[in-house]
């Protein structure tokens, strides 16, 4: 097992190298045991405090998950069902109009209501970004705001996916109305406290007094490759993000998270949620485009999959631009991994599914398409000039895809590159239509493994 793990740290720290991570935590549990920990790197550059798992880091959208489980919750007492309507409990457009538009419909990106993003100025402002604004200073400006999105809905609920933080806002407020009680205190009391996650919160005010002063200090990329540089805003906090993705929380209280959903419910001997809850939540309700394997399906605040290395995988990802996240666990084998970073690389999905590849016995660096194609852009990166030095080429990296940038007499063109061949380097150009010419080859020395030219249309660009 700690043989897994050297390779893991490998990993991960070739990773962080790579993208320029601050900071990184990870935990494993299976069979309600820890079995690794650890945090790489700083929760703060500036003062090179440690990133640890105990650092408090926003987990963004897998706070859709608790944000089920409450809704869950409210079932089994019998103040909702799932198939009720959401004008039942919220008398607002665009339920008004569309009564067909059921709870469920809100918990699986269903509701065929297309995202606006009122829930996400907030938190664009926070980080500087004033290029839309709109008027959502107050709970009335957001309802308004949504309500307009009467008139935008051409699909039939249940029908079309529709990724929708919004919708998850509005959960909030759905179970704010049914308990009395503001959505934070819903969260610790039926959640938070009782699975001790103890510092887990939602609330600026609790994060800056907590008691090990372990939290993150968040970074956003900027600049270019040859200078980076960071953003360091402050924190992002709102009330309207608290359900859909405002959770903190570190990797060592998940663990707590991830061994009572794995227990169907039970945490340390002790009922949280009914086992039939928790199988309501995993169950698929629409095809999703998000996902690690050929057909992820959305459930309830969670994604599934059935062909993972022959295992069900149950995950959500998350990100609040500076952190990111994931949430992964195997039922049958009683596995689950948590990961986040203080950053938006994204680095955590790959960490994850990494770490999930190992506890099933398989070789992530074999069988992990990004890893492979982080591999062979190490080995194609760079500059190359055509025969004569006439012409350039470039490949470079943006949003785990690679570029090329080349010159030939039809002049400058940008693309990205579709692999065809891991092996001997063969790639298409992303084009509306396809064509031979577009085929991109590169060639390495026999001996050495470098690559020397690469071949496109009627050029032959040599590596400077």
């Amino acid at each position: 097992m700690n043989d897994k793990f050297d390779q893991l740290q490998k990993i991960i720290v070739k990773l962080m190298r790579k993208f320029k991570v601050p900071g990184l935590a990870i935990s494993i549990v299976q069979n309600d045991t820890s079995l690794y920990e650890k945090g790489f790197g700083a929760r703060n550059l500036e003062e090179n405090l440690p990133m640890t798992p105990n650092t408090l880091i926003g987990i963004g959208s897998i706070s859709k998950s608790f944000t089920a489980f409450l809704i869950l919750k409210l079932r089994e007492k019998g103040q909702l069902n799932l198939d009720d309507s959401v004008s039942k409990f919220l008398e607002i457009e665009p339920f008004l109009s569309h009564p067909d538009i059921i709870i469920a419909h809100l918990l699986s990106h269903s509701s065929g209501i297309p995202s606006v993003d009122a829930q996400w100025l907030p938190i664009a402002i926070t980080y500087g970004d004033y290029q839309r604004i709109y008027p959502i200073g107050s709970l009335d400006d957001y309802l308004y705001h949504l309500s307009e999105t009467k008139d935008e809905i051409f699909f039939k609920s249940g029908e079309k996916f529709f990724y929708n933080n919004d919708m998850f806002t509005l959960l909030g407020l759905l179970i704010e109305k049914i308990t009395g009680k503001t959505f934070e205190e819903v969260l610790n009391e039926e959640i938070l406290k009782p699975l001790e996650m103890t510092r887990a919160t939602v609330n600026r005010e609790q994060l800056e007094k907590d008691p090990m002063k372990d939290y993150i200090t968040g970074y956003i990329h900027k600049g270019s490759e040859e200078k980076l540089q960071f953003d360091k805003p402050k924190l992002p906090f709102s009330k309207f993000l608290q359900a859909p993705g405002g959770l903190y929380t570190s990797m060592h209280e998940m663990l707590n998270y991830a061994d009572c959903l794995l227990q169907k419910g039970i945490f340390k001997n002790k009922r949280i949620i009914e086992s039939e809850s928790i199988e309501l939540l995993w169950s698929p309700r629409i095809k999703s485009p998000y996902g690690y394997g050929k057909d992820p399906k959305y459930c309830l605040g969670w994604v599934r999959e059935e062909d993972f290395l022959n295992n069900t995988l149950i995950h959500h990802g998350g990100g609040l631009g500076v952190s990111t996240s994931f949430f992964g666990l195997i039922p049958e084998l009683n596995i689950a991994v948590s990961v986040a970073e203080n950053d938006d690389s994204g680095i955590c999905g790959i960490v994850g599914i990494c770490a999930l590849t190992m506890m099933v016995g398989k070789n992530p660096e074999q069988i992990n398409e990004k890893l492979k194609i982080i591999e062979i852009y190490d080995k194609i990166a760079g500059s190359y000039k055509s025969s004569l030095g006439l012409y350039k080429l470039e490949v470079s990296f943006k949003a785990m895809s690679i570029h090329i940038k080349v010159e030939s007499d039809d002049g400058i063109f940008n693309f990205p590159l579709i692999i065809e061949n891991f092996d001997d380097l063969t790639f298409r150009l992303f084009s509306t239509i396809p064509s031979n010419l577009q085929k991109v080859k590169f060639y390495q020395d026999s001996k050495t493994g470098k690559v020397e030219y690469v071949t496109y249309d009627r050029y032959l660009y040599h590596k400077l």
